[in-house]
């Protein structure tokens, strides 16, 4: 091993040496976590931070997926679809790392400078201000006595309060399981769902969910916004044209959740023109949709753990 730049965050970084030729490299960075990356890739990146980059690959490692393979077909995907969230969801997505690493309630739990990617924040003096946020707001405790939040070491613990926020905020998306999928509901594209798209989404460890596979009594409408918004990123087969994939599909890329674009190949001149610049999934059978969109997951979000598996 040896140790260089990261080239997504710029912190120092064990350089895992492999046997590819120098095609692409394996890091594993203390901000952003084990990854590889070619070479061409990191030519795109031009020696800048892309701190969303880092707390993407920093969830993967996380939630315990297998560490990205970023080559320049996947960053392109990536950095279209990470999401940007609002100063609230990163105050809901630092409480969830702290009550990740705490082994009871009332324990005390060790955060670090390099923690930041936890809540997707840019750098370290944004996650001090997401701390203090959720001291004030009465939260989360700081230990006074061994406090060294100014200086990169700092104890902390969920209070009482800070427990009923996590009860109440306990659907935040970064952590289902769930895979929403948008496509036409015609009888012709029943193979796609059974023998292309519910595979590949079971096989990368989530649970596809589309609407009308699922008994319910609610409005139909109330119920797409309510399964997009508590699902973790949406599959969007604009086969067909149907106006409702697309608007399922925009709903989700403005509540920031990625979307993955699927067409049959005899349909794709017939995509909208406003989301041509997304990189569809050109298929032309269930079989081969299965793979590609398997390997897109992978890629993009990550396969889900074993219990996602087996859930």
């Amino acid at each position: 091993m040896t140790e260089l730049k990261c080239p997504i965050c710029l912190t120092n970084a064990e350089l895992i040496l492999s046997e590819d030729f120098g095609r692409k490299k394996d890091y594993n960075c203390p901000v952003c976590g084990p990854y590889s990356i070619t070479e061409t890739a990191k030519v795109i990146l031009k020696n800048n931070p892309y701190y969303r980059l880092s707390a993407w690959i920093r969830e993967h490692h996380e939630f315990k997926r297998e560490p990205p393979k970023i080559t320049t077909y996947l960053l392109d995907d990536v950095l279209k679809n990470l999401p940007d969230y609002k100063v609230s969801e990163k105050q809901t997505l630092l409480m969830r790392a702290i009550e990740r690493r705490t082994d009871y309630p009332g324990a005390l739990v060790q955060m670090h400078t390099k923690d930041y990617p936890l809540a997707w924040t840019r750098n370290y003096e944004e996650l001090k201000f997401i701390i203090r946020s959720l001291k004030e707001r009465g939260l989360i405790y700081i230990d006074v006595h061994e406090n060294r939040i100014d200086t990169g070491f700092f104890k902390t613990k969920i209070l009482p309060d800070g427990w009923d926020y996590l009860d109440k905020h306990s659907q935040l998306p970064a952590f289902t399981n769930q895979a929403f999928v948008a496509m036409s509901f015609e009888k012709e594209l029943d193979p796609v769902w059974e023998n292309g798209i519910k595979p590949a989404v079971e096989k990368a460890g989530y649970k596809p969910h589309r609407v009308d596979k699922e008994p319910h009594i609610d409005r139909i409408d109330a119920k797409i916004i309510a399964d997009i918004k508590d699902s973790k990123f949406v599959i969007a087969d604009v086969t067909k044209q149907k106006q409702g994939v697309y608007f399922e599909a925009g709903y989700a890329l403005g509540l920031n959740r990625p979307v993955i674009w699927c067409v049959r190949e005899d349909d794709l001149k017939n995509i909208h023109f406003d989301t041509r610049q997304y990189n569809h999934i050109v298929w032309k059978t269930p079989e081969d949709l299965k793979e590609e969109l398997y390997n897109r997951i992978c890629a993009i979000i990550g396969r889900g753990n074993k219990s996602q598996e087996e859930s």
